[in-house]
């Protein structure tokens, strides 16, 4: 009996770009007693081990239309070579083979595997014996993140494909979760030749580069690169007004933020044409299909929402706005087949009076007793905000990451 241990060092949740990395142990549980009668001698013989990382994208059939993209696929080349590839058809290889298939089993389409690399071959485990190999994959940048969305889902998985002799081949699989920087590849080049500059004498002005640093991190420049897209430039002020005049100026702070930031802002109602009674303000995600792909066109988009931050206004001069950011949630991206755009969505309840319910009072020295009315005439508004959500540093998403990094099988 082996027990093989499968654990992605660091946690569950990688930067695209990043450099994954996991331990896989096999261990031979059996003892003296029990392999006396093998007629290997006292040892468990593996035939091989193999390791890949694959992408399954998996769609509702209901809604979506893949005719469109397979179509698109039979007309392009495919001579072009690559480490990273979309997986051929595995139906024409033949169960009992003993080729790596990592995506044996799983439902959905392959659109995007890694190279494949072999542990070993020919292992010899002695009772009690245990033996540990180190595998590292760069993950591409050109990748969708995970996503779960009500049309479409992208899920990644480590695959880790091992056969004991006369035995069928053992698919052991661990999750793990992928985030996505729009245009990472173009800091990554910039960091390259600042670092190369540096060498050769020339000096280039790079804020994404330390003076100190001789070869590149894709992580640190991630990091580096979302601290500037995300970071305070100037306030965004927005006059919220319907047609009967302004209801209340809006201020953000930013408009670009990370996974686990709270979005600030102040809501100011001085100075209006309408008395604002109550506004209801939430984050949601906007999940859009291609219409190329959709099964009929009166498709509309799929809108989920998440915090939300209500409160009664009436006579208030102004008011703060904070909705925290969940970790767990997908950061703005933008595919062929799926779309995902985030927006504050507003909502205001406005009287129909344009006069004030509290009474004047010009003697400060004199007393008034305000009552509030029986009953308002309201009317109610709706306003959206897009805004743009980015990743957030994957240290702090494996603290909320669901998924465990960490499997074990026994062969």
């Amino acid at each position: 009996m082996i027990e093989v241990i499968a654990e992605i060092i660091r946690g569950p949740v990688f930067i695209a770009g990043e450099t994954l990395h996991c331990q896989i142990q096999f261990i031979n549980k059996s003892t003296n007693e029990q392999n006396s009668t093998n007629h290997n001698g006292n040892f468990e013989k593996i035939s091989w081990a193999s390791v890949q990382l694959h992408c399954q994208r998996y769609v509702n059939d209901q809604k979506v239309n893949l005719q469109q993209q397979q179509q698109h696929h039979q007309h392009q080349t495919t001579n072009t070579k690559s480490n990273d590839s979309t997986a051929t058809n595995v139906d024409v290889v033949p169960l009992d083979s003993t080729a790596l298939i990592a995506t044996k089993g799983e439902t959905g389409q392959t659109v995007y595997t890694s190279k494949p690399c072999v542990l070993f071959c020919d292992l010899k485990l002695h009772p009690g014996e245990t033996r540990t190999f180190s595998y590292h994959e760069t993950i591409s940048t050109h990748v969708p993140p995970t996503f779960r969305g009500n049309y479409v889902k992208y899920s990644y998985k480590l695959t880790i494909g091992t056969q004991r002799v006369n035995c069928p081949t053992t698919l052991i699989r661990v999750p793990f979760r992928v985030l996505v920087i729009p245009d990472l590849d173009k800091y990554i080049r910039q960091d390259k030749a600042a670092i190369a500059s540096s060498q050769t004498g020339i000096k280039v002005d790079n804020p994404f580069v330390c003076s100190s640093r001789t070869e590149i991190d894709s992580l640190t420049t991630a990091l580096d690169a979302l601290q500037i897209l995300t970071s305070r430039t100037h306030q965004n002020v927005y006059n919220i007004s319907n047609n009967r005049g302004r209801v209340c100026r809006l201020t953000l702070f930013k408009s670009n933020f990370k996974l686990g930031e709270d979005i600030l802002g102040t809501i100011d109602f001085d100075n209006t044409d309408i008395p604002c009674i109550q506004y209801t303000v939430t984050l949601q995600s906007e999940e859009i299909l291609n219409p190329n792909y959709r099964r009929k066109s009166s498709l509309l988009s799929n809108i989920t929402s998440y915090t939300k931050q209500a409160e009664f206004c009436l006579s208030t001069l102004q008011t703060h706005l904070s909705l925290s950011i969940p970790l767990s949630c997908t950061p703005t991206f933008s595919m062929d087949l799926v779309s995902l755009r985030w927006k504050l969505h507003f909502e205001f309840v406005t009287s129909k009076a344009t006069r004030s319910f509290l009474p004047e009072n010009s003697d400060p020295s004199a007393s008034t007793t305000w009552s509030t009315p029986n009953s308002i005439e309201v009317e109610s508004m709706t306003w959206d905000l897009p805004i743009k959500i980015l990743p957030t540093n994957p240290y702090f998403a494996n603290n909320v990451a669901k998924v465990s990094c960490t499997t074990v099988v026994t062969i």
